[in-house]
């Protein structure tokens, strides 16, 4: 999904940033908490935002991963009073952040940055149902898969072995990002490697056989395009 700021006219980003303060965060930082108080929406200048809901005790699903030029905080500003997501930083970042009463006036006089982030946000909502899809409707097995399908759209090298994830995974990752235990994520990409659909050499995948996943998916039947975490 293309980030939020590379939506924009540059006019309307330099409107956003006049009307923004900077912070900067350490990686592990967490920039708001679930249920805290909904008071700003944040630019990403550099670095990478997980936001994740909580399940249960010791059990959390990651929403989404975002980066540079993008946003995180709509899920609170523009839906109710409290943050329903937790956001935490996986690298240091640069942010910028603005006041949930500044971004609804900036919104209000000015129609082409409300219409943009509008798109932004239904794209946004697309690829959430599409990730609850997976993971409800084909399991523990879907729901690792399509992990594998959005790393491979985010990090996917085409090698004369399949598909190479350049960046660097583990499989306590992968089960944080579905909600599921790192026994079962384990047991998943085990009975994928006997089967020769992937391979890893220490924290690098491969995926030897992406139709295989897409297929198991039906992401021919699916209306988001080139889904990512």
């Amino acid at each position: 999904m293309k980030p939020l700021l590379d939506r924009l006219e540059q006019n309307e980003k330099d409107l956003l940033l006049a009307n923004s303060k900077e912070t900067q965060v350490k990686r592990g930082e967490v920039i708001f908490e679930e249920g805290s108080e909904a008071s700003y929406l944040y630019f990403i200048l550099k670095g990478t935002v997980r936001v994740h809901k909580q399940m249960k005790q010791n059990k959390e699903v990651t929403i989404f991963l975002r980066k540079n030029n993008d946003s995180f905080g709509e899920i609170g500003i523009f839906s109710g009073e409290i943050y329903s997501c937790s956001a935490v930083a996986l690298t240091d970042a640069s942010l910028l952040y603005i006041s949930k009463n500044d971004m609804e006036t900036l919104m209000a006089q000015n129609g082409r940055l409300a219409l943009g982030i509008t798109k932004w946000l239904a794209e946004s909502l697309e690829a959430s149902k599409a990730k609850l899809r997976d993971y409800l409707v084909f399991g523990s097995e879907g729901a690792v898969a399509s992990i594998f399908i959005r790393l491979s759209h985010m990090y996917g090298k085409e090698t004369p072995r399949g598909v190479e994830i350049t960046e660097p995974i583990v499989v306590q990752d992968i089960a944080k990002y579905v909600g599921i235990t790192r026994e079962t994520a384990s047991r998943v990409i085990s009975k994928w490697k006997d089967q020769g659909l992937i391979d890893n050499e220490a924290k690098k995948f491969f995926i030897n056989d992406i139709e295989y996943f897409r297929t198991l998916l039906m992401c021919d039947q699916c209306g988001v395009q080139n889904c990512t975490l």
